[in-house]
């Protein structure tokens, strides 16, 4: 379709004619630029970075973005990064952002005030602390929940497969960020009786308010089994995988630890890094 109508232009119309075109020009022009923003606030991440997000690029990041999502750092030199006190982590050497461990300094005060026993096993791993792990159950120098998985899968798929049940490749762990820890006891076990069930119970009822998610629950479809020892802290772990990791991160970046060549061609951001509790995407 053309314009709405044609009129036949008389003399005094046509003395006008520039001023039209003109202004259907300008109405076009506003029209493109309309959809062209419009366009923007759709891509994937850009409304919610641009608008939803009340953190700073600086307030998220210590450090170059992808450096820093990837891992490839040392906490105990980097800015916003704390030791934990020995009486929140049993005494061992472990670090988190600053906001973090408030926070989790603030839960675990709680738990204790109800008489629930808490208290931070692992938190912040950098990269080469998570490719030696990783290398180790790989290679079968050191077993996966009990299982030496270098016997049991000689194809390297089904190792890896079998390792990514309880293990994240290099890269590809939230553990990097420091905005995650590991609860009490990394058996399961522990979680399903005893004192384990009445943690649980405590946290169930009381870590939202103090902004920590369970990260991998039960009754997911894919990724890492059920881990109800692994808590996140919600208001600075979600923007960084919703607004920067999947547009930082690319398949080539996962590479220099045994396997990589595997975890590449495996679903590893949909089943695995984004494979967490709906509240954290």
């Amino acid at each position: 379709m053309g314009w709405p109508h044609r009129v036949k232009l008389g003399k005094a119309q046509k003395t006008g004619g520039g001023q039209l075109i003109s202004s259907r020009r300008i109405n076009i022009t506003i029209i493109i630029l309309v959809i062209l923003i419009g366009s923007l606030l759709w891509l994937p991440g850009f409304a919610q970075e641009s608008f939803g997000d009340k953190r700073s690029r600086r307030e998220l990041f210590p450090i170059d973005p992808k450096t820093y999502l990837m891992g490839r750092f040392r906490p105990d030199t980097t800015r916003d990064f704390v030791l934990l006190p020995a009486e929140l982590s049993g005494g061992r050497r472990t670090y988190l952002r600053t906001s973090v461990a408030e926070a989790v300094g603030r839960l675990i005060q709680a738990a204790l005030k109800d008489s629930v026993p808490l208290w931070v096993l692992s938190a912040t791993r950098s990269y080469d602390h998570q490719r030696a792990i990783w290398n180790s159950k790989f290679s079968g120098a050191r077993t996966s929940m009990g299982r030496n998985l270098a016997q049991e899968f000689a194809d390297s798929t089904e190792r890896c497969l079998a390792l990514l049940e309880y293990s994240s490749a290099p890269g590809t762990s939230r553990h990097h960020w420091g905005t995650d820890v590991d609860l009490n006891s990394t058996d399961p076990a522990y979680w399903r009786s005893g004192e384990g069930v009445v943690v649980m119970k405590w946290l169930q009822q009381h870590a939202g308010r103090y902004g920590f998610i369970m990260a991998y629950p039960p009754d997911r479809e894919h990724g890492y089994r059920y881990e109800p020892w692994h808590w996140s802290y919600q208001p600075l772990s979600r923007p960084l995988l919703r607004n920067y990791y999947r547009r930082l991160i690319t398949p080539s970046d996962l590479d220099g630890f045994l396997g990589a060549e595997v975890v590449r061609r495996l679903p590893w951001w949909e089943w695995y890094v984004n494979g967490v509790d709906e509240g954290l995407r």
